[in-house]
């Protein structure tokens, strides 16, 4: 299996027994990251910063007490404003747009010691489901339909993240949530991935759709990973108004897969009439 398609928790161990190099670990996603451009996931790499970020973690992780994140090579959603890297949020109206500063998301994970690859494709300023309005043109799904060339959407508006995610291009990925960005996505790619409680990460930094719906939250590999960037990505944040001045718990330590007791209630309207019989036989085996 090579690196690239590895878990953040798999990747986490491996650096910390020094098995692979954050540089290695690197390089084997910009490789897969440049074979993977058919899908029009990244849309700015990155390589020199990934590097240089690399050997920083490699230095980092020498000394026994790197964080969960560091050495992780990530997509970031092209609306997440990152210093000197152009954040056109999916349009040519910020063409040329180098922030001067760092969103506060961005700044966390790379404080923790995560790796940017480069941006990533998305609806033009997060207003799509479907990655079909952006000013660089579609993402593309890496998944087919059984029997069929036919490209298909990843969804957006965070498609590039979900596409770039589910193809092994990158660990894990940022995404944005207004009214179902990170969610849909996911469910499109067969990925990870989850709307924060409003408040608990940062807006700061991040090109808005509708300040008071949307969320930044991980879009990765498996639940444990999604908690493990969550964990990064969370915690008050002075410069966002409405950012929850709350303690970050351990997300990951709170995944006991005991959910005894537990009732899931599935709303009628998943299923309706035209629904293709495929999509209704694989969320009938997902029912108890």
């Amino acid at each position: 299996m090579s690196a690239n398609s590895w878990t953040i928790a798999a990747a986490r161990d491996a650096l910390q027994k020094g098995e692979i190099s954050a540089v290695d670990l690197t390089m084997a996603c910009l490789t897969a990251m440049d074979a993977g451009d058919g899908l029009n996931a990244f849309v700015h790499k990155t390589p020199e910063i990934a590097l240089d970020q690399a050997r920083a973690a490699d230095a980092r992780l020498s000394t026994g007490e790197a964080p969960a994140m560091c050495g992780i090579p990530l997509g970031i959603k092209d609306l997440f404003c990152t210093r000197g890297v152009p954040s056109q949020a999916g349009s040519a109206i910020l063409k040329g747009f180098r922030p001067e500063y760092e969103s506060t998301v961005t700044a966390q994970l790379f404080g923790a010691g995560a790796v940017m690859l480069g941006k990533l494709n998305m609806d033009e300023f997060a207003m799509g489901s479907s990655n079909e309005t952006s000013c660089y043109g579609n993402a593309v799904n890496p998944w087919r339909r059984e029997g069929s060339n036919v490209q298909l959407t990843p969804g957006g508006s965070s498609g590039g993240s979900a596409a770039a995610v589910a193809a092994d291009l990158c660990l894990a990925a940022t995404g944005t949530d207004t009214g179902g960005s990170i969610r849909q996505p996911a469910a499109f790619t067969g990925i990870v991935g989850i709307k924060p409680t409003y408040g608990r990460v940062s807006r700061w930094g991040i090109v808005a759709f509708a300040s008071s719906l949307d969320q930044a939250g991980p879009m990765t590999k498996t639940v444990r990973d999604a908690a493990i960037m969550l964990g990064a990505m969370a915690g008050h944040d002075p410069k966002d108004s409405t950012s929850a001045d709350i303690p970050v718990p351990d997300f990951e330590a709170a995944l006991t897969g005991d959910i005894r007791g537990k009732v899931i209630g599935i709303p009628k309207e998943y299923r309706m009439d035209g629904m293709p019989a495929e999509i209704e036989r694989s969320g009938s085996r997902a029912l108890p």
